[in-house]
């Protein structure tokens, strides 16, 4: 099995975290976490603790457990899944760190960049399984979810950070398939990264407005409208001043498609349940943080470039209340 001598360690025992472990451990990989403090303590004493969020069917899976990552600790690959506003003090430990294969799953605005500290042919990009919250030690999640759009944005993608297919990034999907995680390899990992965290950036800004209310936002045609607005200039403006493509492709149809039509099939999305789990039980109350960071990277982005882009600036003046 392409798992079998493989040797990874997790950073992060959050949602996304908890569930990539403990699906990679299932399948037979030599998985360690790393964790702090608290949950540190409640993995080494009662193992990763799932429910899920749709059946309320539970597992629990014991797995290795370490409080710090040292220099000559060596794993296959180290995937980084703990939020952006998060790595500052975690860059300067991985820079130090030998392994080879260093796979940052998170929500990413800057690419490689982000992680400047670190040799670039040891940084790999991917993105998260899973959607959900933790309560106490236990998780709450929907597994196959990537990020708070992944219905939308699909399969879960992993790529080079010059896009090229590598040995090492197949093994990494390889393995990561193995475990029943949906992951693909890609060549414009950076581009999805990017086009993700502008989408929910975006999106969050209204959240904040309404307090996490989001059957209440879905209600909003003017907002709604708004949001349309700042997705087209995201799309048409912001991403191509960065060097970015639109990615997914199918996302390139929201400048075109009727205005109308756009509020519509957000204002349902919105509302929908995968939305109140994704964005209010998580992103807003768990994950606040990263977006009040990402909401004035975004925003950095925008003045550094001089961008025209009247509905961004009206969204990410949200994350300054």
């Amino acid at each position: 099995m392409i798992a079998n001598n493989a040797r990874i360690l997790v950073i992060g025992a959050g949602v996304n975290g908890s569930v990539c472990a403990a699906s990679l451990c299932r399948a037979g990989v030599q998985v360690t976490v790393l964790a702090r403090g608290r949950r540190y303590e409640e993995l080494r004493n009662e193992g990763i603790l799932i429910e899920n969020s749709l059946t309320h069917e539970r597992s629990t899976t014991k797995v290795p457990v370490i409080k710090a990552l040292e220099p000559d600790d060596i794993y296959d690959y180290i995937l980084v899944i703990i939020r952006q506003d998060q790595m500052a003090g975690l860059v300067p430990i991985l820079a130090k760190n030998r392994s080879s294969n260093i796979v940052f799953m998170a929500n990413n605005l800057l690419g490689a960049e982000a992680y400047a500290a670190i040799e670039t042919e040891r940084i790999m990009l991917g993105f998260v399984f899973a959607g959900g919250n933790s309560e106490g030690s236990v998780v709450h999640a929907i597994s196959g979810v990537g990020g708070v759009i992944g219905a939308l944005f699909g399969v879960t993608p992993f790529g080079e950070i010059d896009d090229a297919i590598t040995e090492r990034l197949k093994r990494l999907v390889a393995i990561f398939r193995q475990a029943g995680l949906n992951a693909k390899v890609s060549t414009h990992v950076a581009d999805y990264l990017a086009t993700h965290a502008g989408f929910v950036t975006l999106m969050t800004g209204l959240a904040i407005k309404y307090g996490a209310d989001m059957p209440s936002l879905a209600r909003a045609k003017a907002d709604l409208e708004l949001l349309v607005d700042a997705l087209r200039e995201m799309l048409k403006v912001f991403l191509p001043a960065l060097g970015y493509q639109v990615t997914p492709a199918k996302f390139r149809i929201i400048p075109v498609v009727p205005r109308f039509l756009m509020v519509a099939a957000l204002g349902a999305f919105i509302g929908s349940d995968l939305m109140k789990l994704g964005m209010a039980d998580w992103s807003m109350s768990q994950a606040r943080d990263e977006w009040f960071y990402l909401g004035k990277e975004f925003e950095r982005l925008v003045e550094k470039n001089g961008l025209a882009v009247p509905a961004i600036r009206k969204l990410l003046a949200y994350y300054r209340k």
